[in-house]
């Protein structure tokens, strides 16, 4: 396996090694031609380097720079962690070969320069994009770069800028993590840098072009009635007995403790971070146990076992539902309340247009929004699509709906 090797962009905590090795070499003393007869490279070698064109030197360039530089082997050592930063650490990705093979297919074609990963909290957009950044690590794409932007977006104008400069007309691939409304930083790349391709992940894509969106829906659940021999090939099923063998050893699935694990997944709708957090509370409940309490409550994960805040905490949910139009809103309150004729309590737009007596073609504008920001999931069912609210939406936000 290929260890990750990425330029990770972060505000204030990366030195690029250009300006590095630049500080260095004026330090010494040395003009780039007397670096490049020192060290026996090019004078356009140290010039490539010096300006990001080559962003990972290969050893053998490294150790003939150190002597020329008179860097010891710690001093050496410590230039290279230092301008070499990692992508974060990853396992398995469960469930997502689907999704992870389309955005490799579109990013490989010159039609998607930008691809926006939408969807709720806790639904592995970053986790994807990581993975994304990592598939396409290749010779054609290389050293992906990777920015997460904090704070209001007028703190990004210099960042943009900053990228622009360090990007040019290289073929590169940026993943922006966390963007928010009014961050500018994609379009502006787009249009600076030519062969940039971006992948954005937001909860909220309001500024962003629509033809650029892949909606991540949550994993797939079991329907009821599933048979338990059926439940491992499930994604949110797999996924949560890996994490239930990593945190809880001794647990061994049966068809009784199986039938709990559907209905704890159907109680978190397959979202990743609350199945995790879920198999976290298997240490203090048993399935069954667990599955009455997220059947209930399904914001029990939103907290972990000691007390504190969860990886997802579902807070930022009521906010996502109260920036909604007055319509989507009231449409959320109606599928999350009433009574549905379809199974597992999913909503047709013909039958939802009757319910809240609008046509059937609003309800379809407003249950499109309400995928893309991820607070529905689909299911079809005899050709025909439904609809339905998370439960973890219902419990944390529906009730700014009201």
């Amino acid at each position: 396996m290929r260890s990750p090797n990425h330029t990770v962009v972060t505000p204030n905590r990366t030195t690029a090694f250009g300006p590095r090795l630049r500080d260095l070499r004026v330090s010494a003393g040395h003009t780039q031609r007397q670096l490049a007869h020192a060290s026996g490279l090019s004078v356009r070698a140290i010039r490539d380097l010096e300006n990001g064109r080559v962003q990972r030197p290969r050893a053998v360039t490294l150790r003939l720079l150190a002597g020329a530089l008179g860097l010891s082997a710690p001093q050496l050592d410590r230039l290279t962690r230092e301008t070499t930063p990692r992508l974060p650490p990853r396992g398995p990705l469960l469930g997502r070969e689907t999704e992870l093979a389309a955005l490799t297919a579109m990013l490989g074609s010159e039609q998607h320069r930008l691809v926006t990963i939408t969807g709720l909290e806790g639904v592995g957009k970053t986790r994807l994009a990581l993975e994304v950044a990592r598939t396409l690590d290749t010779d054609d794409h290389p050293t992906p770069l990777w920015l997460s932007p904090h704070g209001p977006p007028h703190n990004n104008h210099h960042n943009a800028r900053r990228l622009s400069d360090h990007i040019g007309h290289t073929r590169r691939l940026l993943v922006i993590d966390g963007a928010r409304p009014g961050d500018t930083t994609a379009t502006h790349l787009l249009t600076t840098c030519p062969r940039l391709r971006i992948v954005v992940t937001t909860r909220d894509p309001a500024d962003l072009p629509p033809d650029t969106l892949f909606p991540l829906a949550p994993l797939p659940v079991p329907p009821t009635g599933t048979e338990p021999a059926d439940l491992g090939a499930v994604p949110s099923v797999s996924l949560l007995l890996t994490r239930l063998a990593r945190t809880h050893p001794a647990f061994r699935p049966n068809p009784d403790t199986l039938a709990d694990i559907a209905r704890i997944c159907r109680a978190l709708d397959g979202l990743p971070a609350a199945l995790e957090a879920a198999a976290r509370w298997s240490l203090v409940y048993s399935p069954r146990q667990l599955a009455q309490q997220l059947t209930t409550d399904p914001l029990t994960v939103a907290r972990g076992p000691d007390g504190h805040p969860g990886r997802a905490t579902f807070a930022s949910v009521p906010g996502t539902v109260a920036a909604l139009s007055r319509r989507q809103r009231h449409l959320l309150a109606a599928m999350s309340r009433g009574t549905s004729t379809e199974p597992d309590g999913y909503w047709s737009v013909p039958h939802l247009a009757r319910t809240v007596d609008r046509t059937a073609a609003d309800c379809a504008d407003d249950i499109y929004r309400l995928l893309v920001l991820g607070v529905v999931r689909r299911a079809d069912h005899h050709h025909t699509a439904l609809f339905k609210v998370l439960n973890i939406v219902s419990e944390a936000g529906c009730h700014a709906a009201a």
